[in-house]
């Protein structure tokens, strides 16, 4: 190179000072400030070719991202010096001079050097990103490994691992889409963002949720999946050996960088997945074992205790006739048997119940039937059919459950019954939910201006209400001296996400 001493060391410490950035977009605005300033140029642009989409933040010329330094205005063709910034044996992109009247081959030395410099660093800055990245994942997955494996489960655990993917991959949205009963993908659980998914169901056709279930390959595209997010999104599967159980999904801002490479975030998944199945298979365990248990109890009581019962009230009933003062108190102890009896069946119901925190939904039907028994005087017989606890939605529960409390509480109030139906079903389809409510009462009263017509008193309005809030309706068969039945129904939809 030719030159003085004292440029050939201005050169050489601006090569050594590359070595103090640390970010990629700080190295390479210093190389062109650096390069400007070295060789006298007004004006200084690197053009990155290869698609490191972390400069996108900076001005753009012909679609590719540019660091630029000094003003262009009035610069010709003629005025261009330029040099190949390569890392490895990759081109990385272009450092370009502009503005000097003339350009020497001092000048062409000296940028070429700093191009080479350039690319060394950019090479060293790239695997250091990197080795943070790699870090930064591996305790991330160690965090949820550890929080997994002392306790959190269920939902939280699903929570737990969207909110790390998240904040780890710097991301404005993350969630996990799983299958439901009947392989359905739908959307669980969210973090970030202002879209409320959760409970969703993903389409089938044409959606990128979908396609990396079922592949099993993870997708990145610069324009989101998800509502609400434009930005670049990353799609990674949850494996488990060779079965893929669900999706991570993780979205940014629309102009912040794209998702390049989703191996790391892949990686995650995969362990987080293996953690979940484990903690879910441990649960399992736990659970069948107090079920067993408590199948074995409800066994003894059903076998033992009320068939001995029985046979104690059948004999106590035989006693009856022989005297009046006995056949009373023969009585009065048959009926505390059968008391006896009904109390049993509801702890063996009561048995049947999961272990968990929260009543399933038939607990909390047969917990009402058993409040509505205490004041009939009599226990209504029960039927439940169908997937009661998996199917229907939370959201319609409650109105579910307030239209049998307050059918109950009609027949007790009005119908003098000695007889009450409950049914709950869903039928075969899935699609229906329905209750009905029958009795042997006085049946609803006739008013002068109802033409011969059951009148319809508030509550049973009430109940069509609620029904019909979830497109449901409520129908109600009156008999004068033979009964009331009440047939209340909604229809079981799943809303769709409209995800692509």
């Amino acid at each position: 190179m030719g030159g003085n001493v004292s440029t050939e060391q201005r050169v050489l410490d601006v090569v050594l000072s590359f070595a103090d950035d640390d970010t990629l977009p700080d190295l390479l605005r210093h190389v062109v400030e650096s390069a400007c300033e070295l060789i006298e140029a007004p004006y200084g642009a690197l053009a990155v070719i290869n698609g490191h989409k972390e400069l996108l933040e900076f001005t753009a010329e012909d679609g590719q991202p540019e660091i630029t330094s000094g003003d262009p205005r009035s610069i010709g063709v003629a005025d261009f010096l330029g040099a190949q910034i390569k890392v490895g044996d990759e081109t990385f992109g272009n450092l370009y001079l502009a503005g000097k009247p003339e350009f020497t081959d001092q000048d062409r030395d000296i940028l070429t050097a700093l191009a080479t410099a350039a690319g060394s660093a950019i090479g060293h800055v790239d695997r250091y990103e990197q080795t943070r990245k790699r870090e930064a994942w591996l305790r991330a997955a160690a965090e949820v490994t550890t929080n997994l494996l002392t306790g959190t489960n269920g939902r939280d655990a699903l929570y737990l691992v969207a909110a790390t993917a998240r904040q780890t991959a710097r991301a404005h949205f993350a969630a996990l889409a799983l299958p439901d009963h009947t392989g359905a993908l739908v959307i669980e659980v969210t973090d970030g963002g202002t879209y409320d998914a959760e409970g969703m169901k993903v389409p089938r056709d044409g959606t990128v949720s979908y396609r990396v279930y079922e592949s099993g390959q993870a997708e990145c595209h610069e324009e989101g999946t998800v509502p609400a997010v434009a930005g670049p999104c990353a799609v990674v599967p949850l494996t488990v050996g060779d079965r893929t159980i669900g999706v991570l999904i993780v979205a940014r801002r629309r102009g912040e960088p794209k998702f390049d490479d989703p191996d790391l975030l892949e990686a995650f998944a995969a362990q987080a997945a293996l953690v979940l199945e484990f903690t879910r298979a441990r649960g399992d365990t736990e659970r069948l074992a107090v079920l067993e248990d408590r199948d074995r109890i409800a066994r003894d009581l059903h076998d033992l205790v009320i068939q001995r019962l029985f046979g104690l009230g059948l004999g106590l009933q035989g006693l009856t006739g022989t005297s009046a003062n006995l056949t009373e108190r023969i009585s009065s102890f048959v009926e505390e048997v059968d008391h006896t009896i009904r109390e049993i069946r509801r702890t063996i119901f009561s048995l049947q119940e999961p272990p968990s925190g929260s009543t399933s939904l038939r607990g909390q039907i047969l917990n009402a039937v058993h409040e509505s028994a205490r004041l009939l005087g009599f226990e209504p017989d029960v039927s439940l059919e169908g997937p009661l606890d998996t199917v229907v939605p939370d959201k319609l529960r409650p109105d579910l459950l307030a239209t049998l409390r307050e059918a109950l509480t009609n027949v007790v109030r009005h119908a003098r019954a000695r007889h009450v139906a409950v049914a709950v079903s869903v039928n075969r389809t899935m699609t229906r939910l329905e209750l009905t409510v029958k009795d042997d009462g006085r049946g609803l009263p006739l008013t002068e201006d109802s033409g011969g017509v059951p009148h319809h008193a508030g509550g049973l309005a009430n109940m069509a209400a609620r029904a019909r809030r979830h497109h449901g309706d409520c129908a109600v068969d009156s008999i004068p001296g033979a009964g009331v039945s009440i047939t209340w129904f909604a229809p079981l939809v799943l809303q769709e996400a409209t995800w692509r």
